[in-house]
């Protein structure tokens, strides 16, 4: 499945399967080179979506308590890249967070990027929840060395691209910091017309743009990056913004948004990607190491809010 299958706007409803529809599911998974999974089709909640009558999509999550394995996901290979693939996948997703999922495992050989985009990780194999240990579908022995990506749904969220009806929760967001925090520089509070003037330049520039949601649409932070520079030589250089609501920081949502936020800019060809932080900022530091970014250097007395000069922190991760 290509990465560019998360891009386009999601168009597309993903439904519960009917019984009737396991034929069909079987089918599609043969034609995507995942026919031993037909095995399974009895257990696991499947979702897909129907075009003209026929499954055109479909994917499954296995519950076991608070653990889940996603896997049986296939797409037509007539229709990827139209985001039917995202469709049943964040239907799943929905489906485990209403659940009390609080993780989800898959096995991915060479789509790692894609799966970030949902907020996915890549995890080793001695963290895998003994519930689902035994898994075929998180079995290495199939060809491919296995890779293991795990999503952490403990805050309740799910990540997903922003869309212009998000950005009046993303300002709100915003301005609080510009109001409170030394974590933007910025004095004046952005107006709504310019943070739509920002999400609409993010999209025409083919820059990633990301929030998280709970299931009933509140937002509970956003990340977002562009160019670092404009001219040529640094075209593959990008900087990142990620900015929490104030009641859901120290709950794993950087982490969460920084995902996509990576694998859609590594995707795009950047090769470095840059932090500016308020260097006070001890949290955002941790948060940035956890995720391979290093220290690149200290600017000292670069900024000055709130009547006082601030130390300014370049961080840096290779792609």
């Amino acid at each position: 499945m290509k990465v560019s299958s998360l891009l386009p706007p999601c168009s597309f409803s993903a439904v519960p399967a009917a019984p009737h529809e396991r034929a069909e599911i079987a089918a599609l998974l043969a034609r995507c080179g995942l026919g031993r999974e037909h095995s399974r089709l009895e257990t696991g909640e499947f979702f897909v979506v129907r075009e003209q009558s026929h499954v055109a999509a479909c994917a499954a999550i296995d519950r076991q308590g608070e653990v889940a394995l996603l896997r049986s996901v296939a797409v037509d290979p007539a229709r990827r890249a139209e985001g039917l693939g995202r469709a049943v996948v964040l239907a799943a997703l929905h489906r485990a967070l209403e659940a009390g999922v609080r993780e989800v495992w898959l096995r991915s050989e060479d789509t790692q990027d894609y799966w970030a985009l949902h907020g996915f990780r890549i995890s080793s194999s001695q963290a895998v929840p003994a519930a689902i240990l035994g898994a075929q579908e998180l079995d290495g022995r199939r060809g491919a060395p296995a890779t293991l990506m795990r999503l952490d749904l403990s805050a309740g969220l799910l990540v997903r691209p922003a869309e212009k009806a998000d950005m009046a929760q993303v300002l709100a967001i915003y301005n609080h910091e510009v109001r409170t925090s030394t974590s933007t520089y910025q004095y004046a509070q952005r107006t709504l017309e310019e943070q739509v003037a920002q999400w609409e330049l993010k999209r025409s520039d083919g820059h990633g743009f990301f929030v998280a949601t709970t299931l009933d649409g509140r937002i509970a932070g956003y990340a977002t990056y562009g160019l670092f520079r404009p001219r040529e030589g640094w075209r593959f250089t990008c900087e990142h913004s990620v900015y929490l609501h104030a009641d859901w920081r120290g709950r794993g949502v950087g982490k969460l948004l920084m995902a996509p936020v990576m694998a859609h800019a590594r995707w795009r060809g950047f090769h470095v990607m840059v932090g500016v932080v308020d260097a006070s900022n001890e949290a955002s530091v941790r948060l940035h190491r956890s995720l391979g970014f290093d220290v690149a250097g200290i600017i000292k007395e670069g900024g000055y809010k709130f009547d006082r000069w601030l130390d300014v922190a370049l961080l840096q991760a290779r792609l």
